[in-house]
């Protein structure tokens, strides 16, 4: 019997009514330590992760050489050193596109509560300044999607489908991506490249789309921020590492960011001191903040767990596993 272990707990397989093969036997695992993840996989054929944990280095790889692959529950696999999995011939695979629309329909929701100024209009209304509240709202204006520049940076399945939406609803929409413009994507979605540095500049609104790399990290920084235009927004449904988290809790202070939503932190769980947790109360309501939830609906979660648990099936019936991320030929 093919024996599988899986950090994804059972209780997430239960929630999605995805239902796990009875010829595998399932180890399921919460491991403290690197000692105890290693000694999980003694005699085991796969390895199961979720996307956020736990980190899976060089130490730990060498040591489970024998896993045949380790599979990613999401689109992320920023914490499994892929190149070191290489070296040891270990395949590491994503579930790519599987929570796309998830994702992207919670991004809409969070551009649409900055626009519409929600978090303030929702506290000072249960303040009982339900008639104050809405005097400034309306003096200082609510924006609405037509019309509107919004800036994407990264454009893969999330990207896109968020470029999709935006522009059913009547906004302008620009994107940057790292590999460069797409002449059949802008076509096919009536959107515009813009060199990063011009797009900061020309964007009301910026949600970011990318994975977590080297080239990724600190993408966002406080120069990136002081470029947008003073009073614009933020999203972030990626990766906290993304955003310098210092720089953002600065431009929310100084109101030169007028709002960020942000699904994401760095670290996560975030820490008490963490910047985005201790901000003034104006700057706090210029903010929301959600822990890591924009693409774990029921439906979308049981997407990602049904193609990992096809993909680990494949590897088990030794075929070559599908959305391998550090292949070599």
């Amino acid at each position: 019997m093919s024996i599988i272990v899986s950090v994804v707990p059972k209780w997430r397989f239960d929630a999605s009514h995805v239902e796990i093969p009875a010829k595998w036997n399932v180890r399921f695992v919460t491991p403290a330590t690197e000692d105890e993840l290693v000694a999980a996989c003694e005699g085991a054929d796969c390895l199961f992760v979720p996307a956020t944990f736990p980190e899976i280095n060089a130490s730990i790889l060498k040591r489970i050489r024998h896993i045949k692959l380790i599979q990613s529950v999401g689109a992320g696999f920023d914490l499994i050193d892929v190149e070191a999995a290489a070296n040891e011939g270990i395949p590491v695979a994503n579930a790519p596109g599987a929570n796309a629309n998830a994702v992207a329909e919670y991004t809409i929701g969070l551009i649409i509560a900055l626009q519409r100024q929600v978090i303030v209009a929702d506290s000072e209304t249960k303040a009982g300044k339900y008639s104050e509240v809405r005097k400034s709202l309306l003096a200082h204006g609510l924006n609405d999607m037509a019309g509107s520049v919004i800036g994407l940076v990264g454009m893969g399945a999330i990207g896109r489908r968020v470029a999709q939406i935006l522009k059913i609803l009547g906004a302008s929409v620009q994107y940057y991506d790292c590999f460069g413009s797409a002449a059949k994507i802008e076509q096919e979605l009536g959107i515009q490249y813009a060199p990063l540095r011009e797009l900061l500049k020309g964007c009301s609104m910026l949600s970011l789309h990318v994975p977590l790399t080297k080239e990724t990290q600190g993408l966002i920084g406080r120069d990136e921020l002081m470029l947008m235009p003073n009073g614009s927004f933020l999203v972030n449904t990626a990766r906290g590492e993304v955003v310098d988290q210092v720089a953002l809790a600065e431009m929310l202070e100084l109101g030169h960011i007028g709002g960020a939503a942000v699904d994401v932190l760095s670290p996560e769980p975030p820490q008490s001191d963490h910047p985005l947790l201790n901000l003034s109360f104006k700057a706090r309501q210029r903010l929301i903040v959600t822990p890591h939830i924009a693409g774990v609906t029921i439906g979308s979660f049981g997407e990602m767990l049904r193609m990992s648990l096809d993909n680990i099936d494949r590897v088990l019936c030794h075929k070559k596993p599908l959305y391998v991320v550090n292949i070599r030929e």
